[in-house]
């Protein structure tokens, strides 16, 4: 039973490090046209790697419109899995919210329409990010990193969303709140490395550690948590 990574930059990793990664089942995001292409190219070239393309929200007003409608046309074509990351925030970018809003709409009615997945951001904006998922019809959606409202989760769940805990589980008490009410069948496990997050280096092998966290946490033994999250993960994908 694989290990999962559900939200990694592998992008940003060299080859030799990818190595390193080969026994975990891994979600690849990107946040431009030129990660997009590399991450077709990761997952065109490892089994473990399933490639998300997408423009991230702090890019708005960065990329020009012409490379947004590429890497759209790149989704449309390339029979990837997931878009992503997208989403919105009002916590880091508050400045080009509606700008974020109109992008994600449009990355939402895609995956809407091809029947995708998507890896979503949403710092500041969780409750919003629910509700355009929930309008837009989007079946298979994973929320990146969840720190928001405890009472949302349930909203998630009724929707058949997922979400994504972090290796910021040792150190972040909110998101050690989530996981410990969050239920195991809305649960994953990311490293969004390789981010550095309060003197935490973050990287794909720290997916075990979170396993082991969540297990502590829920009171299970961590194979039977494993095999959760991993049927969750092919669940996102089928």
């Amino acid at each position: 039973m694989a290990y999962v990574d559900a939200h990694c930059h592998l992008y940003e990793y060299r080859e030799g490090d990818l190595e390193r990664f080969s026994r975990i089942k891994m979600l690849a995001v990107s946040e431009d046209l030129v990660s997009s292409r590399r991450v077709l190219e990761l997952g065109d070239n490892w089994d473990n790697i399933y490639p998300c393309l997408g423009v991230h929200p702090w890019n708005v007003g960065k990329v020009p419109r012409q490379q947004v409608s590429e890497v759209m046309g790149l989704i449309e074509k390339s029979e990837v899995p997931c878009i992503g990351e997208i989403g919105l925030d009002r916590r880091f970018v508050p400045h080009t919210y509606p700008e974020q809003l109109e992008l994600f709409r449009s990355f939402l009615k895609l995956a809407r329409d091809l029947d995708l997945a998507v890896n979503v951001h949403a710092p500041g904006a969780w409750g919003d990010a629910v509700e355009e998922l929930r309008r837009s019809d989007v079946d298979k959606a994973l929320i990146h990193w969840y720190t928001g409202p405890p009472e949302l989760l349930e909203q998630i769940r009724e929707h058949g969303y997922l979400i994504s805990i972090n290796p910021a589980i040792k150190i972040q008490k909110k998101h050690r709140e989530v996981a410990a009410i969050a239920p195991t069948s809305i649960l994953l496990t990311e490293s969004d490395g390789p981010y550095k997050y309060r003197g935490m280096d973050l990287d794909p092998t720290m997916v075990g550690d979170v396993i082991e966290e969540l297990a502590t946490i829920k009171r299970m033994s961590r194979e039977e948590l494993r095999e959760i999250i991993y049927t969750n993960f092919m669940r996102l994908l089928k």
